[in-house]
């Protein structure tokens, strides 16, 4: 199950973590469009910057989104 998500997952997952995050899902769009897991970090609170910096730097995040039973608790999280 490597589908992508869908336009309406992919939104409902900005809103989330742009909540938990303290900033808007456009801000968090932009951040992460113009620099990846790196521009988003870049506009994280310094701790959650250097926890997201350890996550990134070792491949986990990438690992983590690529495992399908993750794809599919995040869908089902997501209401989809």
């Amino acid at each position: 199950m490597n589908e992508p998500f869908t336009p309406a997952q992919t939104e409902k997952l900005l809103q989330i973590a742009a909540a938990k995050l303290g900033t808007t899902p456009e801000e968090l769009k932009t951040a992460f469009q113009q620099g990846g897991l790196k521009g988003l970090s870049a506009s994280l609170p310094s701790q959650q910057a250097e926890k997201m910096g350890a996550l990134t730097q070792n491949g986990q995040v990438d690992k983590l989104l690529s495992d399908p039973a993750v794809q599919r608790l995040l869908i089902q999280l997501l209401g989809q």
